[in-house]
């Protein structure tokens, strides 16, 4: 009841934020744009797109090897692209972590699984956001609207790193609190102790972090260059790449807020909010949205191929990996 309740705000907010966003745009201006679109454009901010979703996925797999459980990247590979269709095309952000779990883990070790998953969206979002804030810090854009951006990174940021810290230092003896209380508080205690060791193992190794580090702000760096090249092809006019980095990170940290179904509204929104104040009109900014939005369709469409071809059937495990799961 209560999944629900939450699917149903969270299409409610969504439906308000398109329907405020409809009544702001002009559809001829948007139209214009489509056919200003140019096909090498296009193509090279799709290839670009699906590079960094192979790229995200290679970080993973370097999570995965140092929880201590190598798996073929062909496999990470798929169930990466499977997760992107799953939380795309499923009323929840989180569905597609679920179904990487789901499928790598009974044949990996479901505890392993969970923890580099947890690991790799967390890790993810705290060095974006830190990227975006440090960025925003650094050289302030003098608009309000940013000021607001940088505090929400910011804290995102805070939290991000507050969240990977305990994972590393201890949660200051929980599940042992836990453990003399007996049943099922008991079990859930060494279930915690047992995911935070793998999340807290890859952290130790400097090359996770600036292998992490460099996956995120390459393409962080690669989306704000098309960003900009999209906004001078339109009005004649470069931004400066600072400021659209900030605006363009700062869109794909926040847009993770589940506050609408899959960020859908909230995105396009916080598009329109933050480039606004670079000189970007309203159908400009939307129109970056949907245009890297549908790039995130056609990876989606590849997940789904990779998901028609996953059997589901339980695949055998071996006694080390049924103990861990």
């Amino acid at each position: 009841m209560r999944s629900k309740l939450l699917v149903g705000l969270q299409a409610t907010v969504t439906i308000v934020l398109l329907g405020l966003l409809a009544r702001q745009l002009d559809w001829h201006a948007m139209a214009a744009l489509l056919h200003r679109l140019s096909v090498p454009y296009y193509l090279g901010s799709l290839v670009a797109v699906l590079v960094g979703q192979v790229c995200y996925a290679w970080r993973w797999q370097i999570l995965l090897m140092a929880t201590g459980r190598p798996v073929p990247f062909r496999a990470v590979l798929q169930q990466y692209f499977v997760g992107i269709f799953v939380s795309n095309f499923l009323p929840s952000t989180v569905g597609g972590d679920v179904m990487k779990v789901y499928y790598l883990g009974r044949e990996h070790g479901y505890r392993r699984i969970t923890a580099s998953v947890m690991l790799d969206r967390v890790l993810g979002i705290g060095l974006l956001a830190t990227l975006a804030a440090a960025c925003a810090w650094v050289q302030p854009v003098p608009s309000p609207r940013f000021v607001v951006a940088r505090t929400g990174v910011t804290a995102i940021a805070l939290g991000a790193f507050g969240v990977l810290a305990i994972a590393v230092t201890g949660t200051g003896g929980l599940s042992d609190r836990l453990a003399r209380r007996g049943g099922w508080l008991a079990a859930a205690g060494e279930h915690l102790r047992e995911v935070r060791l793998y999340v807290s193992a890859p952290l130790r190794h400097p090359f996770i972090w600036l292998q992490a580090a460099a996956v995120v702000g390459g393409y962080a760096c690669t989306i704000a260059a098309l960003y900009a090249s999209f906004i001078a092809a339109q009005t004649g006019v470069r931004p400066p790449f600072v400021p659209v980095l900030i605006a363009s990170s700062s869109t794909l940290v926040l847009s993770n807020i589940p506050v609408s179904v899959n960020g859908l509204g909230l995105r396009e929104q916080l598009h329109a909010y933050l480039l606004a104040p670079l000189g970007v009109p309203t159908e400009v900014a939307v129109g970056l949205s949907l245009l890297f939005f549908a790039h995130v369709a056609v990876a989606s469409v590849i997940g789904a191929v990779f998901w028609a071809r996953t059997r589901v059937t339980a695949a055998p495990a071996d006694a080390g990996v049924q103990a861990e799961s």
